[in-house]
């Protein structure tokens, strides 16, 4: 699963990476931006769409302030968003609530890092299994892209001139966790590599066949080959309200108690 994630990277920087045409952010809008990403709150977000009064013309890659969380365009209400902060790739193109955006609606998050908690074999606290935050990132320091859906969600209550009548949120997409990464939890972000970061977020690209064999060329071996590393932090990443610039720093070995070490399966701090 992506419960939590860090992004620390300068907007500027995004639009550079990502081969962005139109940043929509503001600087007086709310964006987050911290060691601590959170469901329901707004982060950055890359998404292309064909632009209504030229429908001839390439689509428009942007970047957004998305709230995390997708709502369906059908929702009576917003209330449900914090159950769909993620979506699983195997139900992506057959599951209601994403299979429109699956096909119309791609976008991509981008992340610094993102957090797991590992649950200890043999460590507890409080009577129950002592967890342990990982971080888990590029190898080489780069942005990860992870594969995303996004949907737009029409307030009924309120007047059509009210600017927040529109609510576009979005899920981020998760697949089984590769081998190493399995020791921290089942499931884990769908990276999209740079290669294929065109065809995920282009709009034409929406017939449920090409989606799929889009989805099945996204890697699973990123931790296997080096691409991706992992190692625990600092537990504080467990309350939203902390968003120091410590939070991705590695926990030294000396204080893990019960942690299973991702490549080797030893157990550390027994």
């Amino acid at each position: 699963m992506c419960g939590r994630y860090a992004l620390r990277r300068e907007l500027d920087d995004l639009v550079e990476e990502f081969e962005v045409d139109d940043n929509t952010i503001g600087a007086d809008d709310a964006v987050t931006r911290s060691t601590n990403v959170a469901p329901t709150t707004t982060p950055p977000v890359v998404l292309e769409r064909f632009r209504k009064d030229e429908p001839d013309a390439p689509p428009t890659r942007s970047l957004r302030a998305l709230r995390w969380g997708l709502v369906p365009s059908w929702s009576k209400d917003a209330s449900g968003a914090a159950r769909m902060v993620n979506a699983r790739v195997e139900s992506l193109l057959s599951k209601p609530a994403f299979a429109k955006a699956a096909l119309a609606r791609r976008c991509l998050v981008p992340v610094d890092a993102w957090y797991e908690w590992q649950t200890s074999p043999s460590a507890t606290e409080g009577g129950k299994p002592r967890k342990q935050p990982f971080a888990v990132a590029a190898a080489d320091g780069s942005v990860l892209s992870l594969a995303g859906v996004y949907e737009f969600w029409k307030d009924e209550s309120k007047a059509p001139e009210d600017p927040s009548r529109w609510l576009v949120s979005f899920a981020v997409v998760t697949t089984a966790a590769e081998p190493g990464l399995d020791r921290l939890h089942e499931r884990m972000p769908l990276v999209v590599p740079r290669d294929l970061r065109d065809p995920w977020l282009d709009p034409s690209l929406d017939d449920a066949d090409d989606v799929s064999s889009l989805l099945q060329a996204v890697p699973r071996d990123l931790f296997a080959g080096g691409a991706l590393e992992a190692h625990p932090v600092s537990r504080a990443v467990g309350n939203v309200r902390n968003h120091g610039a410590d939070l991705l720093d590695p926990v030294p070995p000396a204080d893990l108690e019960g942690v299973v070490d991702l490549r080797t399966g030893e157990l550390l701090g027994a």
